[in-house]
Order: C-alpha cells, then structure tokens, then sequence
C-alpha cells in the first residue's frame, strides 16, 4: 500500500542536528516530533531542498542551511504556507524579516490576529530566541522592547509565518527546567523559600517567581510580611498558567490556520475519548506509613469516589490487610522514590531505587509498578532519573511540581503528558517515560483552596490533566483539608473532568500515540483512515476543513460526527471506536 500523502511537510535536517550535536550543542526542535506527536497530526519529513511536492504547509523547525530554491518561492507565490522557527536565514527574504539580535530568556505578547483562534491571557516566557525586523506583519512582540517576535508575510497567494521565538527550547526548557545541582534562588516575597538544602525539581524551573505568577482571583493582595507556615495564612502567588502547553497550542494553531489558507484538511486525534473536555488526577504519598492515616485516606477517597495513585514510600509499610484493602478499591499502587537521607535505602542513586521500587512491589503485591512520584519532589541532575525509570519499567512520573506554598500551579508549565527530551550525550531521544505533571499538595493545608479552581480552569483551557496530590496524614488529622479532597473531587466532575489513575492515563496516551491519521479527497468528503497498533475506544478524529458546514456526515464506517470548538477553531469531529489495525471512515464535512 502506497504512503499517504500528507498536507503537512517537515525538513528533516540530519545533517544540522550532527553538527550541533558535535558542537555539544542541543538540537531542540528535534522536540517537534513530540509536538506534533501528542496531536497526532501526520506529516511527511522531506530533505533539504527537496519540493514540496503535494503538500500545503512546510515547516522549517530550524534556521536552514540553504537560499530557497526558484521552486520552493513559487510554490509559496502560488499559495504554499511556510512555518519557519528561528532566524529565517537565507529565507529572510521570502520572510520578509531579518534576525537582528538573539534573546536568551524573555516574554512575548501575543496580538490579535486570525492566526491565534485562542490566545494566553498573559505574555508567554520564551527561553531563546531573536528578535525580527523587516515588513512582515507582526503577530507577537518581544515585551522588553516591543521588537517582533512572531511575524506573517504574504507573498501573492501563499504566506511566511516566522517564529524568532525558539519555540522548541522554550518547551522543553520550561517543562524539564535546568539540570539540578544546588539550591534556586527562593520567591523574594517570602511565599517559596526554596534554598532548604534539599535538591528538588523546582531548584531548576525556568519561570520566574517575579513575572509568571498571579494571585488567585478575588484574592486580597499579598501581605508584605507573609510568612511561609502551615496552613498558609492567606493566599499567595501562584503559577497560574500553563505556559509550555500555550506554546504547544500556539504552534498547532499556526498549523492549523496555514491549513485553511491552502485549502487542505489537516487531521488530529483528539486528546481524550469524546466528550471528555479535561481529566482530573488525584495522587496519594503514603509519608509515615501510618495504619491509621492510610485508612483515613482510604475513608476518604471512598467517600470523594476517586480511585488514586498510591506512592508508596520506604522504609516501613502498612500492614498487609491495608495493602489488600488499597488494591481491592481499585487504587493504583505506584513507587514513592524516597532519597531524603532518612533510611538506609533513602538517598538517591540508581541502586537505591531499583531497591525500592522491589520493595514497592514485595509489599503490594503488585509485579509491574508503572508510575511514580519523587518524596519531596526530589531531584537531581537533568534527566538520568527518566534513564532509571526506562530501565525499571516505570512508564509514567509525575514527580515535577511544587513543594512550597508559592510555587503552587503549572509550575512546569504544563498539565498535559509529554515525553521528555534527553540531553545531547545521548543524541537528544526521547525517553520512554511520560512526564506527568503535579500542580498542588494538600489543598487547605500546603496549598491555599483558592488554588484549586485556577488549576482547573488552567488544564481545561489546554485541555490536560489537573494533578492534585493528598498526604495522609492531613487527610487523617486537618478536617479542611479532608473537605477540599471531597469539594475539588465534586468540583472536577462538575466540570465534566473524570478521575484517572495515572496508568489510566499512561495507557490511554500510549494507546493514541499508536494511531497514524491519514485522509484522501473522496467524491462525498474525504476519507479518513487510521491505522492503530491497538484499539482505541471512542477516539475522537479532529479534522481541520476549510469552509466545512455545520452537519457533518459520515457517509462510509460506523461513527458519529459533529462540529465542536477546539482552541476557538471550529472542527468536525468523528468520534468512533478505532480498533487495532486498518479503520477508515468517508466523511462529508
């Protein structure tokens, strides 16, 4: 069977990415496969310099190497749309802008155009970049001196759009934040005093405490001389949006629009089955291992009706009638990775997790433990830990979050699950372990509640997880923190948002990330095709179609379609149950 022909090209340099690997330099718009995997929105890859034969939009991830060619300007003069990131290079010219000097870390406002069908409500942090001049139309500035940072030409009927912002590293950078090796430099308000001794995962975080927090709404202004106990006094700072998800959303919404102006049809799986706007997560550290706080978890859990993720930490444990119980209400059993110094096994280091992650499994009973959280958000390093998760089989993390009242929210920057980026000594892969984020500990008690509606109207606006995390302890002994376990339980289903598991979560994901999407014109519409290595029970197929009606039909396979609103863009959706192998679908749009 012949490779579909997708609308959607990229150039794949390989040469560029040796070149800055020998250089031990990142080649971060590698990252774009991820991107554009967590969509599942197909492309093709082409060479340098090859034609972009039959596709509509093109997508230079990188500064090319290369003038454009006599072919490639007259396929965007004929209606071609070219998504071009970083100093445009020897195509400055069919850019209509020219680099004018780099941008190591700053922020970018969005405007008002077409192209964003939905924009951040706040400037976005950007990590890399440079700034543009020249007379393209300007979609997005550097905030520090208003200079271009995302800018559109139009060249007769096709369009250059440029990204001066590295959106690649921005994302990666913002949500694996820098290698850890010493204390960060704590909030000067006093709400996130960080420099404790302890190398935690926002040691390393690339937002900033000064420009990419806000109070939660209806929140009294700080006090000037807040301090940091428990509960907290009043509301603080939090970070309240999920940046590196915006930039994600920003590119395919780029995509999308370059789309449209072609005419073509661009195809995406949605994120979640249909009618499922965002998820809820609810995760539990087993601090202490004591009888009672593990049952009064229990207790509570039973009563909010949500099955968790239970980390469990060592030394010590529950009884096996508790671990029983845990199993038998339909908890997940997961590893709570303990390298605080407090036992023997307790420090960190790839002999000592592999340790206890048989010890998790001895004390459970369970034989394949898939996730994980770090006790205290511990971390050290950059990425070697995902390295020991792929060799123990732990195929989902969710260690990075807040450990302080003040650097509560999407303190990574992101509620939707990614794969992370290695670094250049190991050729910048992707690892085998979903990074799931965490956004609160302890609502009412290590989070004030105030947080807990900006949390989940965060993940609902990208669409993610919304990650809140109860101790036992405080579950057991501080009434209002056992409530807010209850009222945000209620709250998420109220929104619509369904409680998963992390595996849950993780085996969904996988599962989706198995679909390859193709369409083809056909008389009635177009064909739909995807082929899925498993099934996936009720998918929701996302197609962008230019000038599509309101009562979509499928005319050919057995599923439903609508039109619905995605990132403020109107798409029809085909929602069926895909099953493992070939499934294809005509739909009249």
């Amino acid at each position: 069977m012949p490779e579909p022909l997708h609308a959607v090209a990229v150039v794949d340099d390989q040469a560029a990415i040796e070149r800055a690997h020998r250089a031990g330099q990142d080649a971060w718009w590698v990252y774009l496969a991820e991107v554009l995997g967590h969509l599942r929105l197909p492309y093709q890859s082409i060479s340098p310099g090859a034609p972009p034969d039959g596709v509509s939009v093109l997508v230079f991830p990188t500064t090319p190497d290369t003038a454009p060619s006599a072919e490639l300007e007259q396929w965007v003069r004929d209606g071609g749309v070219l998504l071009v990131v970083g100093d445009p290079g020897p195509l400055s010219a069919l850019a209509g802008v020219t680099a004018s000097g780099s941008v190591p870390d700053a922020h970018v406002v969005l405007g008002d155009t077409p192209v964003w069908s939905s924009r951040p409500p706040v400037a976005l942090h950007a990590v890399g970049g440079t700034r543009l001049t020249g007379e393209a139309e300007v979609l997005a500035r550097w905030d520090d001196d208003d200079t271009a940072a995302i800018t559109l030409h139009r060249v007769d009927a096709g369009a250059v759009l440029t990204y001066g912002v590295d959106v690649w590293q921005s994302i990666v950078r913002i949500q694996q934040g820098y290698a850890v090796t010493a204390d960060g430099t704590p909030a000067a308000d006093g709400t996130a005093p960080i420099d404790d001794d302890i190398l935690k995962c926002e040691d390393g975080m690339v937002l900033s405490f000064e420009r990419d927090r806000a109070m939660p709404p209806g929140e009294p202004p700080l006090d000037p001389e807040f301090q940091h106990v428990y509960p907290p006094p009043s509301a603080v700072p939090m970070f309240d949006q999920p940046q590196a998800d915006w930039w994600c959303s920003l590119f395919a919404q780029s995509v999308w629009w370059a789309a449209e102006q072609s005419g073509a049809t661009v195809p995406w799986l949605w994120y979640w089955p249909s009618g499922i706007d965002a998820v809820a997560h609810m995760s539990h550290d087993s601090d202490q291992n004591v009888e009672a706080d593990g049952r009064a978890a229990l207790d509570a859990f039973a009563e909010a009706g949500v099955e968790v993720t239970w980390c469990h930490v060592f030394p010590g444990g529950y009884s096996p009638e508790l671990y029983a119980e845990i199993t038998a209400a339909g908890h997940e059993n997961a590893l709570h990775y303990n390298a605080m110094g407090d036992a023997d096994l307790a420090v960190w280091g790839w002999p000592q997790v592999r340790a206890q992650y048989a010890w998790a499994q001895a004390v459970t009973g369970t034989e394949q433990i898939v996730s994980n959280k770090n006790h205290y958000t511990r971390w050290e390093g950059w990425t070697e830990f995902y390295r020991w998760c792929e060799r123990l089989g732990i195929q989902i993390d969710e260690s990075r979050g807040p450990s302080k009242q003040g650097d509560v929210g999407f303190t990574f920057g992101a509620s939707h699950v990614s794969f992370p980026l290695a670094p250049v000594a190991e050729g910048n892969r992707l690892y085998d372990v979903l990074n799931l984020p965490l956004h609160t500990q302890d609502l009412a008690w290590a989070g004030h509640a105030s947080v807990r509606d900006v949390i989940l109207d965060g993940a609902q606006a990208v669409h993610g997880v919304a990650h809140f995390l109860f101790h036992g302890p405080h579950l057991n002994l501080r009434p209002p923190t056992r409530a807010a376990c209850l009222e945000v339980a209620a709250e998420a289903r109220r929104r619509g948002m369904p409680w998963w598991t992390a595996t849950r979560i993780n085996s969904w994901e996988r599962s989706r990330r198995g679909v390859s999407l193709s369409i083809e014109p056909h008389p009635d519409g177009v064909a739909v095709r995807a082929l899925a290595d498993e099934a996936v029970p009720g998918a929701a197929v996302l197609l962008a179609v230019p000038n599509s009606g309101t009562e979509p039909v499928v005319k050919e396979g057995s599923g439903s379609a609508r039109t619905v609103t995605r990132f403020g863009r109107c798409f029809v959706e085909l929602t069926s149950d895909i099953v493992a192998g070939d499934n294809r679908w005509v739909v009249t749009p």
